[in-house]
């Protein structure tokens, strides 16, 4: 007869970190893992991703509900050129017609149907039919740099997997969003890319973010998820500003670099223009890396969280107006010109759009970088 043991995976709650809150950290997790389940796409009859999920809504009446996850469950992949090379590759291209199976928690699987794709934010939705109840999440808009939180996902054989760690702020990388913040862990524990779509969630088991792990340890915060899907029921899209330029926050910069920049610029907030795409109506009006945006139609700006939610509140005031996607809109911009020591007024012309902001490297000169050091 053979014999069969449940063996006990290593577990996050036996490091020393989690001891304060070993308790409260335990039923949080379990509160939580209700709602998370698996999801596995197919191209034709090749797989193709696997990512975690949550539910967000459930309609009694037509037993439906409706899946949130990562879009990286039916991104495009990219063959590596170098056949050794074993990094997953991954394209700006979606699979939209991917077969999509949703894993519940009672090992029965049942098929998925795209409802939406948004593509900048990298998230999406999916409706099932299920004849069961299914645990919905609560979601809090409070999450705050250093909180301690955890990251949920599931395996393939549906186990949880759960990481500890801190909310973080950090200058993004010329490829990451203006919306992501991060996850600031110990090195030594697991990055899943299943984790992928899963929830982020508080002491209290409450989901504050939704994990986006093809760039590493980021999530995309409830706060923006929660105005994009009011934006969906009511419009049916979730469009934004395409400003075409990325910045750094110059609240988020070292102590050091702030003090000097308010002592030679008399300048304590606003967002570092990174960069700038090449063939932008930013770039015409002669914005240049190294300017710093104070203001955008006259509110002030110091973080790129607060610019992403300013940027879809105008397009809500867009949609009220009965205006259309991929319309223009001006924005009125406060310029700080670094090398010229002054300010100036500009009208942007940016794009109402739900695709993805794609920022095309420019080779104009650097007008403002060497003056305002990010260092």
């Amino acid at each position: 007869m053979e014999h069969h043991c449940y063996k006990a995976p290593s577990c996050l709650f036996k490091t020393h970190r989690l001891l304060p809150i070993l308790e409260q950290a335990r039923d949080a997790t379990l509160l939580a893992a209700k709602s998370v389940i698996l999801l596995s796409s197919f191209v034709k009859s090749d797989p193709l991703n696997k990512c975690s999920g949550l539910w967000f809504e459930r309609d009694d009446h037509s037993k439906t509900a409706l899946v949130l996850t990562s879009a990286q469950l039916i991104r495009e992949k990219k063959e590596p050129k170098n056949p050794f090379e074993w990094k997953v590759q991954w394209t700006g291209n979606y699979h939209r017609e991917a077969k999509v199976i949703v894993h519940l928690l009672d090992n029965t699987a049942v098929p998925a149907r795209l409802l939406y794709l948004q593509e900048h934010y990298e998230f999406a939705i999916y409706k099932v039919q299920v004849d069961k109840p299914v645990q919905l999440p609560t979601f809090t808009e409070c999450v705050r740099s250093g909180q301690d939180v955890f990251r949920l996902g599931r395996d393939e054989s549906l186990n949880l997997s759960t990481t500890h760690g801190m909310v973080a702020y950090k200058i993004p990388s010329w490829y990451e969003r203006c919306h992501y913040m991060y996850l600031s862990c110990d090195p030594s524990s697991p990055s899943l890319l299943r984790d992928d779509g899963g929830p982020i969630i508080d002491l209290e088991g409450k989901v504050v973010g939704l994990v986006n792990n093809h760039i590493k340890e980021t999530f995309i915060p409830s706060f923006l998820l929660h105005k994009c899907l009011d934006f969906w029921r009511r419009f049916n899209c979730m469009p934004r500003l395409h400003l075409g330029m990325t910045f750094t926050s110059i609240k988020h910069l070292d102590p050091i670099c702030i003090e000097r920049m308010t002592r030679k610029h008399n300048i304590e907030s606003g967002l570092i223009v990174e960069q700038v795409s090449k063939g932008s109506h930013a770039e015409k009006i002669g914005i240049r890396e190294g300017d710093v945006i104070e203001s955008f139609n006259g509110k002030y700006i110091s973080t790129t969280i607060e610019l992403e939610q300013m940027l879809i509140d105008i397009c809500w005031d867009h949609f009220d107006q009965g205006k259309e996607l991929y319309a223009e809109r001006d924005v009125s911009v406060n310029i700080f010109d670094a090398i010229k020591h002054r300010r100036r007024t500009r009208n942007l012309t940016a794009i109402v759009s739900d695709l993805g902001e794609d920022i095309v490297e420019g080779t104009y000169p650097i007008m403002g970088k060497e003056a305002m050091p990010v260092s």
